[in-house]
């Protein structure tokens, strides 16, 4: 348990700084979901009424907003140096990875505004190396977008189930299922039975990125 939100050993919480509220309300939605996550809840962890959150935050959206951006500052940054193809794909290899270590919080990536400082410079370092493509703007916006919905898509599907043997069971009844579709109707799906239902990871994250930054690298594309 994070021990900020554990009294001190004089038997009063600690002292309460906007910071301090972000991070307990981030450890709160990422362990029971965003959607759980209520004032009175937070508060609580917090070790304060739920009026004393109302100094730093007007509202729990606000939280939210202050959640995401927090988690997207966890994103690693290339180094300056690095091609722009190289760039893009260390950023979304690191977003990846740092919503598959939360995935309590990937709901916040797709429902709130992504206007903090840390999703601004994120959206800045991704534009910059789109730039270096030579892109026209709108196709630089284009592609910004479509990497963030193909990443965010990804880690969703991939995190939707844990892995284990609950999984396993219902990988193998849908394989079986394909199996036995009609060879006339579904020739591709009995055909693919078995790739259909691996789990997606590493490789069909890297395929799907390369394939992205292949379209935007081609010729001619601005």
């Amino acid at each position: 348990m994070d021990s900020s939100a554990l009294p001190s050993k004089r038997g009063r919480p600690a002292r309460l700084t906007r910071e301090r509220v972000v991070r307990v309300a981030r450890r709160l939605a990422a362990r029971d979901r965003v959607d759980h996550l209520t004032m009175r809840r937070l508060a609580a962890a917090l070790g304060v009424m739920p009026n004393a959150l109302y100094t730093y935050f007007p509202d729990k959206a606000s939280i939210l907003d202050a959640v995401l951006d927090d988690l997207i500052g966890d994103v690693e940054r290339p180094s300056a140096r690095v091609g722009w193809r190289r760039g893009l794909a260390a950023l979304m290899r690191s977003y990846r990875a740092v919503l598959l270590s939360e995935p309590g919080l990937i709901p916040l990536t797709v429902s709130r505004p992504m206007l903090g400082p840390n999703a601004m410079r994120l959206r800045e370092d991704m534009l910059a190396l789109l730039l270096r493509r030579d892109l026209d703007g709108g196709t630089a916006v284009d592609a910004y977008l479509s990497l963030f919905a193909y990443t965010t898509g990804f880690v969703a599907f991939e995190a939707g189930r844990a892995p284990g043997e609950g999984d396993r069971r219902q990988r193998g009844e849908a394989r079986e299922m394909y199996a036995a579709l009609s060879d006339e109707d579904f020739p591709a799906t009995r055909a693919l039975a078995r790739r259909l239902t691996e789990r997606a990871g590493d490789r069909e994250f890297e395929r799907g990125l390369a394939s992205l930054l292949a379209g935007f690298a081609a010729p001619g594309r601005r």
